[in-house]
């Protein structure tokens, strides 16, 4: 069952892909985006971490953190970000116990709408970093929160397809707000 907006976060201990540990609490006074994507060799992600990554600066003057989760074991996550460092935290979850706390769906048709219908955000994705690879979490659909400085969930966003993220338009009104 999906989280509905307006609702408390889930707290969690993780270790971003450096092994520093990660405690949602521990942001408290902050705003959060906390986005799950599918993997780090997934076009898709690779375009929105390269949006997010642009959009960073305002984030930061906001008092806004980033945490991106990703399905791909750390090393793997570590060799994509080595050719484009990311300013916020990545976490490594192949287990998927945080994708599973924060209801994040599996779809087979989700993954073949993205494939037939998104192909020009795909080339876009690979143009920046992105090259498909066997994955095992393939049918893996986005997922993004908004957390306000209290620890509650403001918004939620669960994708329609692999490729589709909470619309950037809504995230920076979030950060500007």
């Amino acid at each position: 069952m999906k989280l509905e907006a307006p609702c408390e976060s889930i707290d969690f201990l993780a270790n971003d892909i450096y092994g520093q540990s990660i405690r949602l609490k521990d942001y408290q006074g902050k705003k959060i985006l906390l986005a799950f994507f599918r993997d780090a060799a997934c076009p898709f992600c690779n375009l929105r971490l390269y949006e997010l990554t642009n959009q960073y600066r305002q984030f930061k003057d906001n008092n806004v953190e980033i945490i991106a989760v990703f399905s791909s074991p750390a090393d793997v996550v570590r060799h994509f970000v080595a050719k484009h460092p990311r300013p916020f935290r990545l976490i490594s979850d192949p287990d998927l116990s945080l994708y599973n706390k924060y209801q994040v769906q599996h779809s087979s048709s989700a993954l073949f709408k993205a494939l037939f219908f998104k192909l020009p955000r795909i080339v876009r994705g690979m143009i920046k970093g992105g090259r498909p690879k066997p994955n095992p979490h393939v049918r893996l659909v986005p997922a993004d929160f908004l957390i306000n400085e209290h620890g509650k969930i403001v918004d939620t966003w669960y994708g329609r397809d692999t490729s589709d993220h909470m619309p950037m338009k809504d995230v920076m009104a979030f950060v500007a707000g």
